[in-house]
């Protein structure tokens, strides 16, 4: 009897989460998940478990809507939070190209992240990649 019930409730988990997959995940949702990541870690990190969920649904929602600008934004915000730099650069370059609102926060993330790509090659000591993403954060809260 319990290796029916365990069966049952293993079949209601996995059925959960094809269901979440094949898109029963919605902005409020990846926003809940981000809330949620917030709360436990108030500094994002991708290998913290709540930050990781957040992240991989964002992504699922992106890969579902990959026109929805308000899931692309979502995806490169949360990109952003987690300090995944080059793909949070990509993400907020997709939302961009799509037609997103390059408003002031959005330039200032995107900027942030060009700074910490400038950062890291700087410690690579590859000073003209270094240089190449200084420029790029300049740009990019120019307004460019």
């Amino acid at each position: 009897m319990k290796k029916a019930y365990l069966a049952w409730g293993i079949a209601a988990l996995l059925s959960l989460g094809v269901a979440q997959q094949a898109g029963g995940l919605t902005l409020e949702r990846v926003e809940a998940l981000r809330q949620e990541a917030r709360k436990a870690y108030p500094v994002g990190f991708v290998d913290l478990a709540p930050w990781k969920r957040a992240l991989e649904a964002a992504e699922a929602l992106a890969k579902q809507n990959p026109n929805d600008l308000r899931a692309l934004r979502l995806l490169a915000e949360i990109y952003t939070e987690t300090q995944w730099a080059i793909r949070a650069w990509e993400a907020w370059m997709n939302y961009r190209e799509k037609g997103g609102t390059w408003d002031e926060a959005a330039r200032q993330a995107a900027a942030k992240v060009a700074r910490t790509l400038a950062f890291y090659a700087n410690q690579r000591g590859d000073r003209a990649e270094a240089e190449r993403w200084a420029a790029q954060a300049q740009a990019v809260e120019a307004g460019q």
